[in-house]
């Protein structure tokens, strides 16, 4: 039986990878899109589907239980954050060059093996150290401080290992999987994106609903949470690997003949000498800053300055505003919903209109949303109209950002050559972190709940901000006037200081 099932097994995958590389007579290949077999998107939907479920749970618990430990503060969810966002600003860009590296070593599969099994050992680190803790608090006296760090400092490090992970996996792989074809890239793109908002939809409830069952007690929810980690990683890894095995010839093996191999060797020697000058995060950023969509990047950056969505400081204070857990729930469940019919509507107006022209427009619309938010904060004292406001802002709003961050995305992946897609997504990263490190530090100085509408000053003053990169760097910008010329290329990452 063994036997058998090699033999099927060994031509099933030559089958697929005839279909990758072998158009028909038609000149089309096989599959969903063109050339990309739908077997591949299946295979890297399904290992998106576990990983993102996964984290979203067990992001969205670790803030409950935080949140437990200072009742009436945000000041540890605060830290918490601060403290993931600095560690990926400062690590970002290494992690990048990490993967840049086996990138040109033909080792793509194992440097992001690598980063997934770091990543994936802190959360069940967590997951256990969390138990310990709910289990045994009366009994360990200082050392639950000491253990609450290490909650802290640990979940940094999986923040800081899950986002190397998806600059891997999407500013990389799926690229070079798609074959850079505008069409397919953006379908493929989009349905990661959908795949993350329903996770983000799906996983909260599903976390309300476990601590249900429960009653209310978590530390049975973090041993769920700890097998769901364990579920994910093992179906990832299968599916990366399966990945690599059918589209060998394009993401994991060096090229066969002389030429490839030769213009690989001037690549690696280019790449080894902007390594040795772009040692420091300042020459990662002199690359990032040197892309044509730099501008448009550091707008989208701005906007993780921004209290007013379904994140963790938000979330808090609506806690503190005495919203259920379920209503919770069914807020950032809302949050994504409308964040999917933002990726509907970029996919359908990608069919009409320019990626520049998304990317401004749906930024602009945003913009509207939130001031319905910012005024409802800031200047009606009727309380339900107020959090009425707030919530209904944020949840349309949503529409904007995610056609948005689709637009600026695929506008990244089409102009940032395969080479420094690594550092580039690395250091877009790090700068989101930079932001994302604001935001919370801002959650620390304005610790108490009811200063909440500062903190939304703060972050509709940054999406104001972004608007205006973006129109200027993204909409006037000669790079992006004809989307239909925009396709991968050579970046400029000459003139780095040493």
């Amino acid at each position: 039986g063994g036997a058998v099932w090699e033999v099927e097994n060994t031509f099933m995958m030559q089958v697929e990878s005839r279909e990758i590389l072998h158009p028909n007579n038609d000149g089309q290949e096989r599959g969903e899109g063109q050339g990309t077999p739908a077997s591949v998107t299946r295979l890297l939907i399904t290992c998106y589907i576990f990983d993102r479920f996964a984290l979203v749970i067990y992001e969205f618990v670790l803030i409950i239980f935080l949140l437990s430990v200072y009742q009436d503060s945000l000041l540890l969810v605060s830290i918490y954050g601060l403290n993931a966002g600095l560690l990926v600003f400062f690590l970002g860009g290494k992690a990048g060059r990490f993967f840049d590296t086996g990138v040109a070593n033909n080792r793509r599969l194992q440097s992001v093996l690598l980063i997934l099994t770091g990543q994936y050992s802190c959360i069940l680190a967590c997951c256990a150290i969390c138990y310990i803790l709910l289990k045994l608090d009366d009994n360990l006296g200082d050392l639950s401080k000491v253990l609450l760090f290490l909650i802290i400092l640990l979940s940094g490090f999986g923040m800081l290992s899950s986002e190397a992970a998806a600059v891997s996996i999407e500013n990389d792989w799926i690229v070079v999987i798609c074959d850079n074809k505008a069409d397919y890239l953006g379908s493929l793109n989009v349905k990661l994106r959908r795949v993350h908002l329903v996770s983000r939809m799906v996983g909260p409830i599903a976390a309300g609903y476990c601590l249900k069952g429960f009653d209310n007690k978590l530390e049975p929810v973090f041993l769920v949470i700890g097998i769901v980690a364990l579920v994910s990683f093992i179906v990832k890894y299968k599916c990366l690997k399966r990945i690599c095995l059918v589209v060998r010839a394009r993401t994991c093996d060096a090229k066969s003949d002389d030429a490839n191999m030769e213009e690989q060797r001037i690549v690696e020697e280019e790449q080894d000498q902007r390594h040795c000058s772009s040692c420091s995060m300042i020459g990662g950023y002199v690359i990032y800053f040197q892309q044509d969509i730099a501008l448009g990047g550091l707008g989208e950056s701005l906007l993780y300055l921004n209290v007013m969505s379904s994140g963790d400081i938000m979330t808090s204070y609506l806690i503190w505003r005495g919203l259920s857990l379920n209503w919770i729930g069914i807020v950032r469940g809302a949050t994504a919903i409308t964040g999917l019919l933002g990726t509907a509507v970029f996919e359908l107006s990608a069919k009409k209109y320019p990626l520049r022209t998304i990317a401004t427009a749906s930024i602009a619309f945003q913009v509207a949303c939130l001031s319905v938010s910012f005024c409802g904060t800031f200047f009606v004292s009727n309380g339900n109209l107020s959090l009425s406001m707030l919530v209904v802002g944020v949840i349309v709003s949503r529409i904007g950002l995610w056609a948005n961050d689709l637009s600026i995305f695929q506008l990244t992946q089409h102009t940032v050559h395969e080479n420094v897609r690594g550092i580039v997504g690395g250091s877009q990263h790090s700068i989101n972190a930079f932001f994302y490190a604001l935001h919370f530090t801002s959650g620390i100085i304005w610790a108490d709940p009811s200063k909440f509408y500062i903190l939304c000053l703060l972050g509709y003053s940054a999406v104001i901000a972004a608007f205006f990169l973006m129109l200027q760097g993204v909409y006037f910008s000669s790079a992006f006037q004809n989307v239909a010329t925009v396709t991968s290329s050579r970046e400029k990452y000459t003139n780095v200081p040493e």
